[in-house]
């Protein structure tokens, strides 16, 4: 989690300015996106997500992800605890956070600012969610008066950093492309695990 704190500290955490070079602005121009056109359909149906699904699939490979702009880590985040039952409360992969998204604060359906991948069997990396970013406001716990929402969820938070230096943020997680038992818009997918070298919480 440290190279995704840090990545999200220079892109989107550093208060009122961001820090977000010239020349990753330059090359993750948002002209890159091709935005569907608007469905005529209720916020969170399936075909909503559907759609979602299809624009996201060219970012299957993460070294498309690269090219627009989605800077790569080696650290895979996985729930370090268990329930009381015992059981795991999953992981979610490697995060690839986009700086130049999560610097402007905007709120996207079709410019996540940041692309989960899930680990293979072989060792690969295949894309299993999208993750929406927002740097709260006010950087306080007990209020939550600039809350997002998107296909009619809430984000969670406003949650306390996950490293040194990250500030008080809101996340939404959408599984698209591997399923999670617990549902689509669960942080913590029970089928993800790290390889042991890579996993970090």
């Amino acid at each position: 989690m440290r190279r995704i704190a840090a990545t999200l500290l220079a892109a989107a955490c550093a208060g009122p300015v961001f820090l977000v070079s010239p020349a990753a602005t330059a090359h993750t121009p948002h002209t890159a996106f091709t935005k569907p056109p608007e469905p005529k359909v209720q916020a969170g149906r399936p075909d909503e997500l559907d759609r979602l699904r299809r624009a996201m699939a060219k970012f299957r490979d993460p070294r498309v992800a690269e090219r627009y702009g989605y800077r790569p880590t080696n650290t895979c985040s996985e729930y370090p605890y268990k329930d009381a039952s015992g059981r795991r409360l999953g992981g979610m992969g490697y995060h690839y956070v986009n700086p130049t998204l999560a610097g402007d604060q905007d709120i996207d359906l079709y410019r996540p600012e940041v692309l989960v991948y899930v680990p293979t069997e072989r060792g690969g990396r295949r894309l299993g969610a999208v993750e929406y970013f927002k740097n709260d406001r006010d950087q306080l716990i007990a209020t939550a008066d600039d809350r997002p929402r998107l296909l009619g969820r809430q984000f969670q938070g406003p949650m306390e950093p996950h490293e040194d230096g990250m500030a008080i943020h809101y996340d939404l997680h959408i599984w698209l492309f591997k399923h999670n038992p617990k549902g689509p818009f669960e942080p913590w997918n029970t089928r993800v695990m790290c390889p042991a070298r890579d996993a970090r919480h």
